[in-house]
C-alpha cells in the first residue's frame, strides 16, 4: 500500500500585514456565505467609531460586522473621561450605526475587571462565560437583539 507524503512549513507571522488579514478573512467569510447559501449574509464591514476632544482621542470603538451581526470588538473610553455617560453615547452611536447598516444583533465580550455591568444595563444579555479567565476573573459574552427602535 503506497501513502502519500505531504510536505509542509507551518509559520509563525508576529503582526500580520493588513493585506493578508484581509485575505484570510476573505476565504473564511466566503467559504463562510458558501455554506450558509443566503446571499443577504455576504455584507461585511471593519470600522472604527471615534471620539476626541480637538485632536486628543478620548473614547473609541472597533466594530466587524458580518452575517447581519456587528461584533464589538472593543469599546474604550480614556480612564479620567469615565462616569459622565461617554460610554453609553458611544454604544448608542454602535448600535445605531449596526441598524443603518442592517445588523440584527451587536455582540461582544467583556472581562469581569472591564465593564460588563456597563452592558447589561443598557440592555445586552449575558450568553455564555468563561470562568476564571484570565486567571481570578471571567470573561463574559454579551449580545443585544437590535429593532429600528432601538435607544
Amino acid at each position: 500500500m503506497e501513502t502519500n507524503k505531504f510536505e509542509y512549513q507551518i509559520e509563525r507571522i508576529t503582526n500580520p500585514s493588513e493585506s493578508l488579514q484581509e485575505d484570510l478573512w476573505k476565504r473564511l467569510h466566503d467559504y463562510s456565505i458558501s455554506k450558509l447559501g443566503d446571499d443577504s449574509l455576504s455584507s461585511k464591514e471593519f470600522f472604527a467609531i471615534l471620539v476626541k476632544e480637538g485632536e486628543t482621542l478620548i473614547a473609541a470603538s472597533l466594530c466587524y460586522l458580518f452575517f447581519k451581526g456587528l461584533n464589538l470588538q472593543l469599546l474604550w473610553v480614556a480612564e479620567e473621561k469615565r462616569g459622565q455617560d461617554l460610554g453609553t453615547k458611544l454604544l448608542l452611536e454602535i448600535e445605531q450605526e449596526a441598524i443603518r447598516l442592517g445588523a440584527t444583533l451587536v455582540f461582544g465580550y467583556s472581562f469581569g475587571f472591564q465593564a460588563p455591568k456597563f452592558y447589561t444595563k443598557l440592555g445586552y444579555e449575558e450568553v455564555g462565560i468563561i470562568p476564571n479567565y484570565p486567571e481570578g476573573q471571567n470573561c463574559y459574552f454579551l449580545c443585544k437583539k437590535l429593532t429600528k427602535d432601538s435607544p
